[in-house]
Formats: structure tokens, C-alpha cells, sequence
């Protein structure tokens, strides 16, 4: 029997089946890529007899990429071996790249079992660096620094080009650190995750045959979000398919939103210019939104000039029309968003999960948060720091981390002295000048501490007494459970009584001290799984590999156990859509963003509110206040350029204008019309259902 694909459109169909050569799919914001991408693996397998692990799936998230795997297991029952070597390879690009270096790294001159670091780890090497090497930054924070290192790496730039390329003062203090930073990972048995990337990338033009000999299994490659790829991710792609040309690409430049991460736009306009041959499929059926919501993100994204055409259609009905809600000011903007937040709810049903509040910077859901939480309204706030990264959680790690790499001094600076056993910074910073000038690793010089005049006393034998201690601890970890004895080293040292003592509420002590238990339980959990042998349990490294790749930047969870409604970014947003949708301080240099626009132009705003607009399935609402305080200052504010891309027929009542003078009297009219009417309503129903 063959697979059934009478479900899908026309498009569709045609992207599953073109199963030969290069295949841009053009998806539009709802068009069902994720759909397209799954059934095509399960195209492969079923139609064309294709082995699974011949075909490799990449995206950008570990969600995205469970999420992927599941569906795609749900399509193959059946049809698949029970190993993880007879199924189709779904994969982050990075969690891709480090099974590459973990077979290969050696090659390069890196230890094969290193460590990655995360953002923190990495911003602590760059701040010693800075300290140490003589640098003038002129008052620039090594935070910012690590940033710019961060985004030289991510485009390719090495330390040569930057000194050879450039006169600029800053620049050449800048390829001077990036040599350092490299050199001192590669010291530390480190790699960041960039590294991940571009260390794959030299891998392939270093030792090609080696690189070549390990994507040869792959015969058919699928990448999700192709508008999101850098430049690195961009020719790991090529050498992937170097040997058969079968690579599938799905993706859309409107939503190329992430150019600050790196994302290069080009990848994916220029894809048939580089992919001689290649096909182009667009999805333009969307199956998310109403047609007016539809209508006015095809008006203001049609305003790029550098885009793909394309024009989404909805088989739906126009559904509700657009909503402006204009405010003198603030406070009374969001007022007004919550009040019609309740009452649609009220009119309408549903649960609070039905509702998103959008905005564009971080900085303004503090006053929402306020307000929501004044009204009773149960919310969540997306962005909010992640569990691995957090202080306490981060500590216990580092414990963890320095059984698995003693030269990881990073770790070892971090647990040295905590909890307090006489360690002090002064004590610290001898190791380290005696680590440098012996070149040796810090945690050899532990282990022979009271041999040297700097450690006398009581701090020598503190040092190799915890020297003796991580030794013992890599020994058990070896013959040992992974979570029983992650509890026996943390509790021997002490870290509950110390992130205990930190906390000066007894709130925050219990809430820190929940954080190391449920780590602890995470490592439980973890160690009952099976390594990648399918034979050995999950080990130390393992488990670190598994929370480095878990702090890549990740998409929020859909849904909650009590319903709440959503505060986020519109970046945060993408990839989500919720039944209603509130774009809140709609003001031009609000959003288009001001600093944004000096930098790049509006094309990457338009596309930021396009992706905003599309996350709307039902009703999408519209919200700014005519002044707003900024540092004292009181702004007055003109609606985004965007909103007055749209045409006037879409809104309900007075649209978006420069001209504003009497819309908001007007408006304020209709609503305290609309509002009597609905309650007078609310009166009957009651009365009614009383028997009145």
C-alpha cells in the first residue's frame, strides 16, 4: 500500500515528493512546514525505501528537535529497529556538531573529552583575560566584550583577520583577546558553543576525509528553519551534502528575525544561486489565522524590498476585524488592554491560556506584570531565568564538571572555596600565578599544595585535601550510579548548609536549597538512561553534554497545568500562536525599535512585526499611549509606521493614524457604549437563568 499523502495540499504533496536534489520550500508563517519536514522523512522510509539512518533532520532547538522526532516516530510505527543506529538522525545543529568532534576532535589538537562552556563560564575566562593582559576598553563592561567575541565567532572572523583586516585601536585589542580566549579554552579542555560549529568546520577542511567518512552515512538531509543559519551552519550544510546533493530546505525569509544571533538572511534568497538546480515549493495556505489577520501581515510585509514574494491565503473567514486602542498615556493603555482582555474572555469563554501579550523589549512587561497582578489575572512571564542557569544549580554543577575535567580551572574557581574551607581570594589568585608560571594546571599544583611556601599551614593542606577529594570522586563515578553518588559529593562537602546560609529569608534559603534537590533529582533520572553504546548507563559526561546543549537559546513550553495568560517578546513568540493577541506600545521608535532601525534599517522590524501579527489565530488587538515618561522625560508618540501600512478597512472603529486628534474620544465613546451593552446583557442572562 502506498503512503497516504491525501491530506496534505497541493505544495505540500509536492515538497514530500520531491525527494532528489536541492528543494527550497518557501513556508509561510501557519503553512505546515513542520508537517512538510515529517511526513517527507516518512515519505523516504515507506515510499522510497529508504533507510532511516540515511536521513539526518536539523533545526535550531532541543524542543524543535523532540518535538520532530516524536512526530516522526508517530509516522514510522512500524517501520524502525529498535536501536538508535536504525532511525532517521533528528538533531540541533550543535548537538550534530558535537557528535562530530567527539569522534574527531583529537584531530585538531583538543582533548576528546572536553567540556563546553556555557555564556557565564565563558564571560568569567574573557574578564580574566582582560584583567590580566593589560586591555584598555575604555570603560566598555567585559559582558559587552564577551558579546562582540561572541558575534566575531559566530560570522567566521578569526583573530588574523581582525588584526589584519582592520586599523581600528578596538579591533586589534579585539583579535588579540579572541586569540587569547581560544587559546585558553583550548588549555582548559574547553570548547564554547560556537566553537562547536566552527571547530567542525575546520575538521571538514583540515582532515576532509575524515569528515566526509562520517557524513557519508547521511544520504538525505532536512533543515528546518533555514532562514535562521549562519554563516557557519551554512557550509556545514555543504559539506554534509558534498558527496549527493540532496539537501531540503524549509524555511521563510519574513521571519528572518534573528540577524543579532547571526542569522544570515542571504542563506536562503541566494539558495538556488548556490544549489545549482535546485527546486522551489511555496506554502501559502495558512491553517492559523483569520483572513483579516492574514490581509494586514501581507500589507506591511509586502513593503520589504529584499523578500521572496509571496502571498499567504486562508481558507478561513475574515473573522473579527483588527482593534486600536489608543490611551493618553501608560497606565491607561494597559488598563485598557486588561479590560478588553476580560471582557472578551467573559463574551467569548475560554481560559486565560487563550491570551498573549506581545512587546517588543524585555524592559516593558514589568508594568504589565503589575497590573495583571492587581487585577488577579494568573500569568506567566516567558524569559525569566532558566533552571541551569541559575546561581545555585550552576555551583553544584561545577563540582560535577572539575570530577569530570580537573583543568577546567573556570569550575575550579567556582567550588575552590565553596563552601568555605579557608581558601581565600588571596590563596586563589597565588595558584593561579604559579599555575601560569610553571604552565602547569592549577589542579595538579592541589595535589601537592603543602609543598610550596605560598600554601603553608592550614590553607596546603585545605588545598590537596580537596585535590584528594574531586580524585576520589571521579574514581567513584566511574563504578557508581550517576545520581546517588552526584548526593553523597554534595552532601560531604556541604553545598545545602551553604546555599542555605547565603539566603537571608527563610523563603529564598528553601527555594535554593529546592533548586539542588531538583537537580539532584535530574541526575537520578538521567543516570537510569542507557549512553549511546545502548549498553553502558549515562555518565558524567553525558550528563554535562546534556546541560550544555539545554542552555541554547530554547522556545517556551506551550501550555500550563493552570492556564495563564503569556507576557513575552515578540522574538520569544515566534514559533507560537495563541487564540488572541495583544501588541502592546505600538509607537513608532518603540517598535520599529529606534536603535534597530540606526543599525539595519526597518526590514528586519517589518519582518519582527509580521511574524507578531501572524501569531494571531482569531483576534489580534493593537494598543499605544499618546505620551510615555522616559529618565523624567515625557515622549509624545506616533502610531509605528507599520500599523499605517495597513489599510483603514480592517479596524473596527478609527484605524491607526499621524492625525489622532479626536480618535481617542471617539474610541473612548465606543467602549463605554460597548461595555454598557455587554453588561446590561450579563444583567438579562442572569435574570433569565434565575427565572426572574
Amino acid at each position: 500500500m502506498s503512503f497516504d499523502l491525501s491530506s496534505l495540499n497541493d505544495e505540500q504533496r509536492a515538497a514530500v515528493t520531491a525527494t532528489q536534489g536541492a528543494l527550497l520550500v518557501l513556508a509561510g508563517a501557519g503553512s505546515g512546514k513542520t508537517r512538510v519536514i515529517t511526513t517527507r522523512i516518512a515519505y523516504l522510509v515507506r515510499e522510497r525505501r529508504v533507510p532511516p539512518e540515511q536521513i539526518l533532520a536539523l533545526t535550531f532547538t532541543n524542543k524543535a528537535a523532540r518535538e520532530m522526532a516524536e512526530r516522526v516516530s508517530r509516522l514510522l510505527k512500524g517501520h524502525l529497529g529498535k536501536g538508535e543506529a536504525e532511525r532517521p538522525t533528528v538533531s540541533t545543529f550543535h548537538s550534530f556538531g558535537v557528535r562530530l568532534l567527539r569522534a574527531h576532535i583529537e584531530k585538531l589538537g583538543y582533548r576528546p573529552q572536553f567540556v563546553i562552556f556555557d555564556s557565564q563560564d565563558q564571560q568569567q575566562v574573557v574578564k580574566g583575560l582582560l584583567e590580566e593582559g593589560g586591555y584598555d576598553i575604555g570603560g566598555v563592561q567585559p559582558k559587552d566584550v564577551y558579546f562582540a567575541l561572541q558575534n566575531a565567532k559566530s560570522r567566521g572572523v578569526t583573530p588574523d583577520e581582525l588584526l589584519s583586516h582592520s586599523d581600528s585601536p578596538m579591533d586589534q585589542q579585539l583579535g588579540r583577546l579572541l586569540g587569547e580566549y581560544n587559546e585558553m579554552l583550548k588549555r582548559l579542555g574547553a570548547i564554547d558553543f560556537e566553537d562547536i560549529l566552527l571547530l567542525s568546520l575546520r575538521l571538514c577542511r583540515e582532515h576532509p576525509a575524515a569528515a566526509q567518512d562520517f557524513f557519508s552515512r547521511y544520504r538525505y538531509v532536512q533543515v528546518d528553519e533555514y532562514q535562521d543559519t549562519n554563516r557557519a551552519q551554512y557550509d556545514m550544510l555543504k559539506a554534509i551534502v558534498k558527496q549527493h546533493g540532496n539537501l531540503c530546505v524549509v524555511g521563510d525569509d519574513d521571519q528572518s528575525i534573528y540577524r543579532w544571533r547571526g542569522a544570515e538572511p542571504g542563506n536562503i534568497l541566494e539558495f538556488e544561486r548556490d544549489f545549482a538546480g535546485a527546486r522551489v515549493v511555496r506554502l501559502e495556505q495558512n491553517y492559523r489565522s483569520s483572513a483579516n489577520i492574514l490581509a494586514a501581515a501581507n500589507q506591511v510585509i509586502r513593503n520589504n524590498t529584499v523578500r521572496k514574494s509571496k502571498t499567504l491565503r486562508t481558507l478561513r473567514d475574515a473573522g473579527r476585524p483588527l482593534e486600536w486602542l489608543l490611551a493618553e498615556e501608560e497606565r491607561e493603555e494597559l488598563e485598557k488592554v486588561v479590560t478588553h482582555l476580560k471582557l472578551t474572555r467573559l463574551r467569548e469563554g475560554g481560559t486565560w491560556a487563550d491570551f498573549a501579550i506581545l512587546y517588543r523589549s524585555n524592559h516593558q512587561s514589568r508594568a504589565v506584570e503589575e497590573l495583571l497582578r492587581e487585577e488577579g489575572i494568573p500569568y506567566q512571564l516567558v524569559g525569566g531565568t532558566r533552571f541551569y542557569e541559575r546561581k545555585e544549580v550552576k555551583d553544584a554543577l561545577a563540582y560535577l564538571r572539575l570530577v569530570h575535567q580537573p583543568h577546567d580551572e573556570v569550575s575550579l574557581l567556582r567550588v575552590l572555596n565553596f563552601p568555605r574551607r579557608g581558601i581565600g581570594k588571596t590563596s586563589q589568585m597565588r595558584l593561579m600565578d604559579l599555575a601560569g608560571h610553571q604552565k602547569r594546571p592549577a589542579f595538579e599544583i592541589l595535589r601537592e599544595a603543602t609543598h610550596y611556601a605560598d600554601f603553608g599551614g592550614a590553607v596546603g593542606t585545605a588545598m590537596e585535601r580537596f585535590a584528594g577529594l574531586i580524585d576520589a570522586y571521579r574514581r567513584r563515578f566511574e563504578a557508581a550510579p550517576l545520581g546517588p553518588t552526584f548526593r553523597e559529593l554534595l552532601a560531604e562537602v556541604g553545598v545545602h548548609r551553604a546555599v542555605e546560609k547565603e539566603r537571608k529569608d527563610a523563603k529564598g534559603a528553601e527555594r535554593a536549597v529546592g533548586l539542588i534537590y531538583e537537580l539532584e533529582l535530574a541526575l537520578d533520572q538521567f543516570g537510569q538512561r542507557t549512553g549511546r553504546d545502548g549498553e553502558s548507563a549515562a555518565g558524567v559526561k553525558d550528563f554535562l553534554e546534556h546541560v550544555a546543549l539545554l542552555t541554547l537559546p530554547e522556545e517556551p513550553e506551550k501550555g500550563e497545568r493552570t492556564p495563564q495568560v503569556t507576557l513575552m517578546t515578540v522574538h520569544s513568540a515566534k514559533g507560537l500562536e495563541f487564540p488572541c493577541v495583544y501588541l502592546i506600545n505600538l509607537a513608532e521608535d518603540v517598535f520599529p525599535n529606534k536603535r534597530s532601525l540606526a543599525e539595519d534599517g526597518d526590514e528586519e522590524e517589518r519582518r519582527l512585526f509580521y511574524v507578531a501579527v501572524t501569531r494571531a489565530q482569531r483576534q489580534l488587538v493593537f494598543s499605544m499611549g499618546r505620551v510615555r515618561k522616559r529618565y523624567g522625560e515625557v515622549i509624545r508618540q506616533q502610531p509605528s509606521r507599520f500599523l499605517l501600512e495597513i489599510e483603514p478597512n480592517l479596524f473596527d472603529g478609527p484605524a491607526p493614524a499621524t492625525d489622532y486628534t479626536d480618535v481617542a474620544a471617539q474610541q473612548a465613546r465606543k467602549t463605554e457604549s460597548a461595555k454598557a451593552r455587554f453588561f446590561e446583557q450579563m444583567r438579562r442572562m442572569k435574570h433569565a437563568a434565575q427565572g426572574d
